[in-house]
């Protein structure tokens, strides 16, 4: 899959929280670059575990996993790992910890100011958190940051707790044939949690590395959007992993211009899929690729429009 730089990369935005965001985005790059001042703790399901010493003792502990994903799916590219780790749909199956979450506002196609709740065991309440995200995609590589931001739309929720999001994110990279997946989080869970408890939590949270793997392995991978015009914007997706559907909506006027292009796994989807295109106009485009993956070409989009991916039958 080819993706257009000038469409998915990062692109200016001046939402109010723009600048942090992009602080976030830059911090992540400098600690995922290399393995400089991180320290091996153990390995767990072949992911690599890491701490940072911090200035600060009393700081939550700033962690890293990292493992590799082989064997890819066919087509499976950087881009659809960092599909995977993001989105909610997939991330209810492969994180146990997750509950529910909400994008509240989209900035750019890859930039939006999110909700996310996790569980805990009893008796720890649950865990909220409102932040930003940001995707800064490369055929190569893919990076996904998220910090935490005040935002009083969105105030606190009931018996929950709500935390703070230091510096969470990926960096899906292509090793050869091979793709690799780092995972950093620092959070501070907030509340009354035994210590003990929570520093095990705290060490155990990049495992997520590992878990993004496996489901891509088990499953393949989900839907994978690549915008090629901005002559529409985007205004949403979500997918369900248990019935295999995916939705998009995209808005604009797009007459004699090619919109988008939808990747579908063959692994997900050795059947094929289905697509119905509804509340305004566009044409829709299936095919296969070299890989046998069923591809969705979006052209001459206009008005409020909505796109559902299902199993074909």
């Amino acid at each position: 899959m080819t993706i257009d730089s000038t469409i998915d990369s990062i692109v200016d935005s001046d939402n109010k929280f723009a600048k942090e965001t992009r602080d976030g985005l830059a911090y992540l790059k400098n600690l995922t670059a290399n393995l400089e001042n991180w320290t091996l703790t153990e390995e767990q399901d072949n992911v690599k575990l890491y701490s940072k010493k911090l200035d600060d003792p009393d700081a939550p502990p700033l962690v890293r996993g990292d493992t590799v994903l082989t064997d890819l799916p066919p087509g499976c590219t950087p881009f659809e790992v960092a599909t995977v780790a993001t989105l909610p749909g997939c991330r209810k199956i492969w994180d146990d910890r997750f509950d529910q979450a909400e994008i509240k506002e989209y900035y750019t196609r890859f930039e939006g100011l999110f909700w996310v709740k996790h569980k805990a065991p009893w008796p720890i309440s649950p865990r909220d958190f409102v932040g930003t995200t940001i995707r800064d995609v490369d055929p190569n590589v893919c990076y996904t940051s998220m910090i935490s931001v005040q935002d009083d739309r969105i105030p606190d929720t009931p018996s929950t707790v709500r935390g703070k999001i230091f510096i969470s994110g990926w960096k899906v990279d292509q090793q050869g044939n091979n793709i690799g997946i780092t995972y950093v989080n620092q959070v501070d869970l907030a509340g009354y949690i035994p210590a003990a408890f929570l520093r095990k939590l705290l060490l155990q949270i990049p495992l997520c590395a590992g878990k993004v793997r496996n489901y891509i392995r088990e499953f393949g991978f989900a839907p994978s959007l690549n915008l090629v015009s901005n002559k529409v914007e985007f205004k949403g997706e979500d997918f369900d992993h248990d019935k295999r559907t995916y939705n998009v909506q995209l808005s604009g006027d797009a007459r004699d211009h090619e919109v988008a292009h939808i990747t579908c796994s063959s692994k997900m989807y050795p059947k094929g899929v289905s697509v119905v295109l509804t509340g305004g106009k566009g044409d829709v485009k299936q095919n296969t690729d070299a890989n046998n993956n069923p591809c969705i070409t979006l052209k001459n989009l206009v008005g409020d429009v909505k796109v559902a991916i299902t199993k074909a039958k």
